[in-house]
């Protein structure tokens, strides 16, 4: 099981995102393939035991940036794509989840991103990325 960490600023949103998230997680029977948590952002450094892999809002990128840039974490954090952000279902977190930190085992540095997907702010995908390298689109999507 893959442990997430939704992290933010002030945990409005966050906060929110991971209780839907880990509601999606007991509705859909995934216990055993993972949990979502939420730690503010600037909780991360202190509290990377609670998680695999760190899945960071939209407006946390800088300091993200910052404190991988000063090796402050020892697990893989990436960025929520803006586009992502609160509307992709628990599978598809965690699939990217999983992905990213398969990356990382595969010595990815922090901020992790897939290759493909340099520049979070910018990624147009409405599913997971193994999904989206699928041809897949989200539900209810024409494809």
């Amino acid at each position: 099981m893959i442990r997430i960490a939704v992290c933010c600023m002030g945990g409005f949103s966050s906060s929110a995102l991971a209780k839907k998230l880990e509601n999606d997680v007991r509705e859909r029977h995934l216990e055993e393939r993972a949990s979502f948590v939420f730690i503010p952002i600037h909780q991360l450094k202190n509290r990377q035991d609670e998680a695999d892999v760190a899945m960071a809002c939209p407006h946390t990128e800088y300091h993200v940036k910052r404190d991988s840039s000063e090796g402050l974490y020892h697990i893989p954090v990436t960025i929520i794509p803006p586009r992502l952000y609160g509307l992709m279902p628990a599978e598809d977190f965690i699939d990217d989840a999983e992905d990213i930190l398969e990356l990382w085992k595969n010595g990815a540095s922090n901020m992790v991103t897939f290759p493909d997907e340099p520049h979070p702010l910018r990624v147009r995908r409405d599913v997971s990325h193994r999904r989206w390298l699928k041809g897949e689109k989200a539900f209810g999507s024409k494809k």
